[in-house]
Parts: structure tokens; C-alpha cells; sequence
């Protein structure tokens, strides 16, 4: 068997290592090795910290998989790449339900998108997101877990219009009165007889600040 301290510097020597090895904790261990070795090239670390994530999501560790995603974005060598992993690092962040780092995930995203049509598109990939797995709950009978994403998605007013909004509030008194959460129900269906306040559309005022320095771009 191959040693996982026999590691490799490029790309198709760390994936050719990965075949010879049949579990994915060794698989793991192996990239681990092979990211603490200094002088590594940006592209090989990029390489190993996007297996590791894969790695990681197979064996439903979220949390542990966004935070190799959010690796990878940080060895990204442009804004578009950078919003590509940004977007995959949200995804497994709703799938742990970690809205506090979702936020800073999100603000780095937008702060890469170069034009209002790339961040309308940032928040749509977000929005979709939160929306396919509330309605993965649904499916399951998990309703008071689709709740909280609804819940969280109506307080993030920059990702959703007025209809949606609605829509939301509407699934909220629904899930709720299924689950039995009665006075949860009725308040959701009396904000929709009511005149809701305007959506504050900007993300400044929900969002956890990061900086150029967050993002590792400064070099860029």
C-alpha cells in the first residue's frame, strides 16, 4: 500500500496517488500532506483543496467541505473562479445551515462580481440554493426545517422581490400549521392581510463586512 506521506507537486502525480488509494479518509489524509508542503504551486493547492472538499461532501461533512471551497477561492487566480467556488462554499454552507459564515461566503462572492448582472446572478445561485433544500425538507415531511430556511430567507430581503417575499410568508404559515405550530401559523397568515414594510435591497446592512484582504485578491 502507498504511504500517505509519500507525497506529490503536481496535479497528475497527486491524482494518479489518489487512484492508488481505496479510502477516502486515506484519500483525505493524503491531500492533507500534500498541502503542508511549502512552496506548493497555487494551482496544485487549488487542485488538492477542491478534492478535499468533494471528499468531504461525499461523506456529508459540510462544514469541513466549505471550508476547503472557501480554500480554493482563495487560490483563485480571477474574480470569475473566485465566485464559482464562493458559490459552491454557500451551497454546502446551507446544507450545514451555517447562515453566519453563508453571510461572509456571500459578501465575498459579491465583492468578486465585476458588474450587476454578475451579482444578481451571485444572488440567485444563494437564493436557489436555500430554496432547493427547504424544499428537499418538504419532501421528507421536515417541515419546521424548511421553515427555518424560509425564515432566514425572508430576513435576507436583498435576495428576494415582493412576490417571493409573499410566497414565503405564505409556505411559512403553511409548513408551520402542518407541524402544528398553530400560533406560528397564524402569524404568518395575518403579515399576508397586512401592508409589509419596503425590502431594504441592500446587503451592507445584513451582511458580516469583509475586506479586499478577506478575499486574497489584493494582488490581483
Amino acid at each position: 500500500m502507498v504511504s500517505t506521506k509519500m507525497v506529490a507537486k503536481t496535479v497528475p502525480e497527486i491524482d494518479f496517488a489518489l487512484k492508488s488509494f481505496s479510502g477516502d479518509m486515506v484519500k483525505i489524509e493524503y491531500l492533507e500532506n500534500c498541502l503542508k508542503q511549502l512552496g506548493l504551486a497555487n494551482d496544485v493547492a487549488r487542485f488538492c483543496h477542491v478534492k478535499l472538499a468533494d471528499l468531504y461532501a461525499y461523506k456529508l461533512m459540510w462544514n469541513l467541505a466549505a471550508k476547503q471551497m472557501d480554500n480554493a477561492a482563495d487560490k483563485a487566480t480571477s474574480y470569475k473562479d473566485k465566485i464559482t467556488f464562493y458559490n459552491k462554499e454557500m451551497d454546502l454552507l446551507v446544507r450545514s445551515g451555517d447562515y453566519l459564515m453563508i453571510d461572509k461566503a456571500f459578501k465575498k462572492a459579491m465583492l468578486c462580481g465585476a458588474s450587476p448582472q454578475e451579482k444578481e446572478l451571485i444572488k440567485s445561485s444563494l437564493k436557489l440554493s436555500m430554496m432547493t433544500r427547504a424544499n428537499e425538507f418538504e419532501k421528507k415531511n421536515q417541515r419546521s426545517n424548511a421553515g427555518k430556511i424560509y425564515e432566514r430567507l425572508l430576513e435576507m430581503t436583498y435576495l428576494i422581490n415582493e412576490t417571493e417575499r409573499k410566497q414565503l410568508i405564505g409556505k411559512l404559515g403553511e409548513a408551520y400549521s402542518k407541524v402544528g405550530r398553530i400560533k406560528d401559523a397564524m402569524k404568518y397568515e395575518q403579515m399576508l392581510k397586512k401592508p409589509l414594510p419596503p425590502l431594504n435591497k441592500d446587503p451592507d446592512v445584513q451582511v458580516k463586512k469583509v475586506s479586499w484582504e478577506d478575499l486574497g485578491i489584493d494582488n490581483l
